[in-house]
């Protein structure tokens, strides 16, 4: 069980900052995809030979991306050394430490794209890895919170099964999202895509009926859950839009950065229920007895 520890409000709230920047790097990262802007610069690190060449075109999404992703990493350098400095806990300075690790393996993964040409393996990596960080930023920003620190003391017991379902949701959309990051970067048949979207929305329905029927008292996780279920709904709804028009770059991007609060979210719903101590029920039938 977790100590009670003080954390400098500052500390918790520019790691929420890092946290919501590192989600605008998504947005702009999608863009570049999604307005196929992903070689209108040519080399890197520098672009056309300059660190600051005209905004235009395919420029403007490309350069622009590196820019935001340049100044996440610089985020996320200093909310390591502020961890290390004002951070008792080794897990959460572990945590820091990790995500600065994969920031600089996706800016050579990033470099890698141009230099390669846009090679479909190492861009779907690159996707894959920058909504890793992202969940990493996510999870230290609630860590340093008060809903983390504020409710150590009132976890109540959940059922095993209640905490099988709410890690396997986070499972099921890794691959979902991996599956559109296949699509969007091969141009491959679809239909795996919308098959994973159909089996991501069945998981959360799972775990919105196993927590409202085994943990409805645990409100954290009823309200993760809950907003989940809302979440997968409008995404797959945007799914839909930008499968229809996609000719419209930012609807395309809204999907890719709702799936990335879908992952976060399902993550932290996990992690929720992992902190719980539970009790083994296997079944619904098992507690109608």
């Amino acid at each position: 069980m977790d100590k009670q520890l003080e954390t400098p409000k500052w500390l918790a709230h520019y790691a929420l900052f890092t946290a919501c920047f590192t989600f605008f790097l998504i947005i702009a990262g999608g863009m570049v995809t999604s307005t196929d802007s992903g070689l209108a610069v040519p080399d890197w690190p520098l672009a056309y030979g300059m660190w600051f060449p005209p905004m235009v075109g395919g420029i403007f999404y490309e350069h622009g991306h590196r820019m935001v992703a340049g100044v996440t990493g610089i985020l996320i350098l200093l909310l390591n050394l502020f961890l290390w400095k004002n951070e008792s806990r080794l897990w959460v300075r572990r945590l820091g430490q990790i995500m600065l690790l994969g920031v600089v393996i996706q800016a050579l993964l990033g470099g890698l794209t141009v230099i390669l040409l846009l090679p479909p393996q190492i861009s779907i990596a690159h996707a894959m890895l920058g909504q890793a960080i992202f969940c990493l930023t996510v999870a230290v920003a609630h860590a340093l919170g008060k809903s983390w620190q504020g409710n150590t003391n009132s976890l109540q017991t959940i059922s095993e099964s209640v905490w099988r379902m709410c890690l396997s949701v986070p499972i099921l959309v890794s691959v979902q999202l991996f599956l559109g990051a296949y699509y969007r970067h091969t141009g491959a048949a679809l239909m795996p895509h919308v098959i994973g979207a159909f089996a991501v929305l069945i998981g959360i329905c799972f775990q919105n009926y196993y927590v409202l029927r085994f943990a409805a008292d645990m409100k954290p996780l009823l309200r993760m859950s809950m907003r989940l279920l809302l979440f997968v709904c409008l995404q797959i709804g945007l799914g839909l839009v930008a499968w229809m028009k996609p000719e419209w770059p930012s609807m395309v991007t809204a999907h890719v950065g709702l799936g990335a609060l879908i992952l976060a979210q399902s993550v932290l719903a996990a992690w929720t229920a992992g902190r719980c101590p539970r009790k083994t029920v296997s079944s619904p039938a098992s507690s109608v007895a």
